[in-house]
């Protein structure tokens, strides 16, 4: 080995960080061409990724807002789910829907990173936020009294994919309330 190459394996790290530290400082979280909130975004798709209004409708079911043409949001809705791998089955559940909607805040309230920021009657609004960046993702569910399943989006607020992360969320979120269920 030369002698130069334990010189060069220190430098290395140095380097390795600014470098890392330049691609993030020029790749903007939101791009410069995303629609911002109220606006179409660029493939022509309303950006309803921000807070659904949800409090007029308290004491039915709610029709959530269809996910966005991004690929970061699920939805048990099928007319929501505008891009293939969208849809998820509804939570089922026996009973009553209020009784329900409170073993569901409490499946939600358990997973990691998620607040319960509102709930009004047979809907409830939480918010999840990411481990290492920060980033916030809506869930919005509502129970469907008559068909005896809960309904439920969940969204990242910002950027195109996810990793998943919404999907994973809403399926540990069945197995929780499923459990509790029980």
């Amino acid at each position: 080995m030369p002698a130069f190459f334990p010189r060069r394996k220190a430098l290395a790290l140095p380097v390795m960080l600014v470098l890392l530290g330049l691609s993030t400082a020029a790749w903007p979280v939101r791009s410069a061409h995303a629609a911002q909130p109220g606006q179409p975004d660029p493939a022509g798709q309303p950006d309803t990724a921000d807070r659904p209004d949800l409090a007029d409708r308290p004491d039915r079911a709610v029709r959530l807002p269809a996910c966005p043409g991004r690929p970061n949001c699920v939805i048990t809705q099928a007319e929501g789910a505008v891009r293939d791998g969208q849809y998820i089955d509804p939570l089922p559940f026996t009973g009553e829907a209020g009784h329900a909607m409170r073993r569901l805040a409490v499946a939600l309230a358990a997973q990691p990173g998620c607040t319960v920021v509102d709930k009004d009657g047979l809907t409830l609004r939480a918010e999840c936020r990411s481990k290492v960046f920060g980033f916030i993702d809506d869930v919005v569910c509502t129970a469907d009294p008559e068909a005896s399943v809960v309904h439920l989006r969940s969204a990242a607020r910002t950027g195109w994919w996810d990793f998943g992360v919404n999907r994973d969320r809403a399926e540990q979120l069945r197995r929780k309330f499923l459990g509790l269920t029980r």
